[in-house]
């Protein structure tokens, strides 16, 4: 029970931070929708499909942030880490199994970090350099995890907003014929 309370209070901003992001987003998208097609209405079909596409970005987006928010770790898990190892010789090399005890370590300290990434190898390490090289690799991890967030969420504001203008309704304006023609039958 206190791990989930530490996951759920690390995490509490990035979930609420992702919905207020997916909520101002899917609002901005179906305005810009709106001012393009003046004389469409959204159909409750419309309204549906922005229903979906907004629990798909909410996971997105949460999942965006809490990434974010563990490579704002990175320098401290750097120093934690330097603190774990500063008793250990630099000429002594790390197993495998060494590596990996010392991400457990960082997990227990930050919760999320242990969601994102759960295996470690950094076999042949030293004392000296593998703080730095954890780090670096979590770093280039984040920023690969964020881009795939980003485009995942691209693709579904894309498909959402293609599916929303598909259902939308198409005021039809009278033609003008129509209209003089009836101007005309009420003149005779």
């Amino acid at each position: 029970m206190g791990a989930l309370y530490q996951i759920l209070s690390y995490s509490i901003g990035s979930l609420f931070l992702g919905i207020i992001l997916t909520v101002a987003g899917v609002v901005l998208m179906f305005y810009i929708i709106k001012s393009w097609h003046r004389n469409s209405t959204f159909t409750p079909a419309s309204f549906i499909i922005g229903g979906v596409l907004t629990i798909l970005l909410s996971f997105q987006m949460i999942l965006l942030c809490g990434a974010v928010t563990i490579k704002g770790y990175c320098s401290d898990m750097e120093d934690h880490i330097d603190n774990i190892v500063s008793n250990i010789p630099s000429t002594i090399q790390f197993s495998r199994g060494d590596s990996q005890q010392i991400l457990n370590d960082v997990s227990r300290e930050w919760p999320l970090v242990g969601y994102f990434v759960d295996t470690a190898n950094f076999a042949g390490h030293t004392s000296a350099d593998i703080a730095k090289s954890m780090a670096d690799e979590m770093h280039s991890y984040m920023n690969k995890f964020i881009f795939r967030r980003v485009l995942w969420s691209l693709l579904f504001v894309v498909l959402g907003a293609f599916t929303v203008i598909k259902t939308m309704d198409v005021a039809r304006k009278s033609s003008r014929r129509h209209s003089y023609a009836r101007r005309r039958a009420y003149e005779d």
